[in-house]
C-alpha cells in the first residue's frame, strides 16, 4: 500500500522521509511522480527534492521523456551520501556490516563472541571492531549515522536483560553503554525484529506481510504486516520458541510437547546427533562449537548420511508446522527463512518445509504462503541492524516522524 503524505507543515520532516524513501526504492524517479505518488504538491515536492540534494543524499539522473511538455528531470539516491554500522551479537559470534544508503553492503567482518562471564570482553570486542570497520574504509564521521545493535532479547528501552545464552549478562544498558565508547548514536533492538527490519529494507523485494523465522542459536521470530515492522507491548515481539513443531515430541517445562525451543534449537540436533554417534562430543555451552558441529551434521545431511538427514528434515518439519501456525494467525502470505545458520540449514528446510506449510494454511483456496529463505545471506542480522539506522534516517513508516537536523546540515 502506497504510504501518502501530507502539505501541512507540521509533518514536514515525515513527507521529507517518504520522499527519500521512494527515490531510495526507485531506479530513477522525477519531481512529477513524487508528487503522484505522496500526495504532495509539485512545491512541497521541490523544496524537499531541493535540500535533498543539497544534503548529498540524492542526485539527479538525466531526463526522460514525458507523455506531455518538456523532459522529466530524474532523480536518484546517493549510495554514499550516508551510511550505518549493523551490529548482530549471536551468543557464538558476532557479526558486523558497513551498508550504505542505497541499501548495499560495503564490508563486514565477523568475531567469535567472547565465551566469558559477563559483558566487558564482549563490549571491549565490539568497539575494536566497530572502529576497525569505519577506520578501513577512511569514511567522515558525519556520514555515518549511526550503529545499529541486534541482540538477543529480551530488552527493555536501552537494556538487554537477561538474555538466556549470553552469561552472566543480567541488565546491561547496552545502548548507553555503546554510545559512550562509540561516540555514534546507538539503535538498539531484538534480533528477530532486526532480521524482518532488513528483510524489508533492504531485501530489494515487495514483501508487506510476512513472517521472518530467525534460526540462531535461539529460534525467534520477526512480523511485518502492511509493510510495517510488528513490535508488541514491549518490543519483544516473536517469542515463538513454545509454538509446537511436534505433538507428540518431548515434555517442555512450558507444560506443552515439542516446542522448537528445545526440538529445533541448534543444541538440541547437535546432542542428538553426538546420542546417535554421528558427530563427537561438544561443549553445549560452547556456542560456536555447537555452530560449527551443527554445520558439520547439515554437511553429512547432504552429503547423503541417512540419520543426518533425518535429525535436520525431522527439525524442518516441526518448524514448518510453526511457521503454518504463524502464518494462519496472522493472515500471512510470505513466511522468510533466515539467521546465522541459514546457510548450513537452508537445502533441508527448503526442500521439506514449504509443502507442510502450505498444507496447514486455512485459507489456502484465498492465496497461498511463500516459504523462501532469505534475500539477505547470514549476515541478516547485522544487515537488520544497520537497516534499523537508515530505516529510521531514510523510511517512512509510520514510527517515523523526526528527520535529526544533524542529517541536513
Amino acid at each position: 500500500m502506497e504510504r501518502r503524505g501530507s502539505n501541512l507543515p507540521r509533518v514536514g520532516d515525515y513527507n521529507q522521509l517518504l520522499v527519500l524513501d521512494l527515490v531510495r526504492s526507485s531506479e530513477h524517479i522525477s519531481r512529477v511522480e513524487l508528487s503522484q505518488r505522496t500526495g504532495l504538491s509539485g512545491q512541497t515536492v521541490s523544496n524537499i527534492v531541493r535540500r535533498l540534494v543539497d544534503a548529498g543524499l540524492i542526485e539527479e539522473a538525466g531526463r526522460a521523456a514525458a507523455d506531455t511538455g518538456a523532459r522529466r528531470t530524474m532523480f536518484r539516491v546517493v549510495p554514499q551520501g550516508q551510511y550505518s554500522v549493523g551490529l548482530h551479537i549471536d551468543p557464538a559470534r558476532m557479526t558486523l556490516v558497513l551498508l550504505n544508503l542505497a541499501g548495499e553492503v560495503e564490508d563486514r567482518a565477523s568475531i567469535a563472541t567472547p565465551f566469558t562471564d559477563g559483558p566487558e570482553d564482549v563490549l571491549e570486542a565490539i568497539v575494536g571492531a566497530v572502529t576497525e570497520l569505519v577506520r578501513s574504509r577512511k569514511i567522515p564521521l558525519h556520514r555515518i549515522s549511526g550503529l545499529g545493535v541486534s541482540t538477543p532479547g529480551p530488552i527493555m528501552a536501552d537494556s538487554v536483560v537477561g538474555p538466556p545464552n549470553l552469561r552472566g549478562w543480567g541488565v546491561v544498558r547496552l545502548r548507553d553503554e555503546l554510545e559512550n565508547r562509540t561516540g555514534l548514536p546507538v539503535v538498539l533492538e531484538k534480533d528477530t525484529i532486526a532480521a524482518a527490519t532488513g528483510e524489508l529494507w533492504a531485501g530489494g523485494g515487495s514483501l508487506a506481510n510476512f513472517a521472518f523465522i530467525y534460526l540462531g542459536t535461539g529460534i525467534g521470530a520477526g512480523i511485518v504486516l502492511g509493510g510495517e515492522v510488528m513490535r508488541g507491548a514491549s518490543d519483544n515481539l516473536g517469542e515463538i520458541g513454545h509454538l509446537s513443531g511436534d505433538p507428540d515430541g518431548p515434555r517442555c517445562y512450558c507444560g506443552g510437547r515439542g516446542c522448537i525451543a528445545i526440538t529445533c534449537a541448534p543444541v538440541h540436533l547437535v546432542s542428538a546427533a553426538v546420542e546417535a554417534g554421528i558427530l563427537p562430543r561438544v561443549n553445549v555451552e560452547d556456542h560456536l562449537a555447537v555452530e560449527k558441529s551443527l554445520g558439520r551434521l547439515c554437511a553429512l545431511a547432504g552429503e547423503g548420511d541417512e540419520r543426518a538427514q533425518a535429525i535436520v528434515d525431522k527439525s524442518a518439519r516441526g518448524i514448518a508446522r510453526a511457521a503454518g501456525k504463524l502464518a494462519n494467525v496472522l493472515d500471512l502470505d510470505t513466511v522468510v527463512l533466515g539467521g546465522p545458520n541459514w546457510s548450513a540449514l537452508s537445502p533441508s528446510y527448503l526442500r521439506v518445509a514449504p509443502p507442510i506449510t502450505a498444507s496447514l494454511l486455512t485459507v489456502r483456496d484465498v492465496h497461498t504462503v511463500d516459504v523462501r529463505g532469505t534475500a539477505l545471506g547470514e549476515d541478516g542480522g547485522a544487515i537488520g541492524a544497520a537497516s534499523l539506522v537508515m530505516s529510521t534516517m531514510a523510511s517512512a513508516r509510520s514510527e517515523h516522524l523526526l528527520l535529526s537536523p544533524r542529517r541536513m546540515q
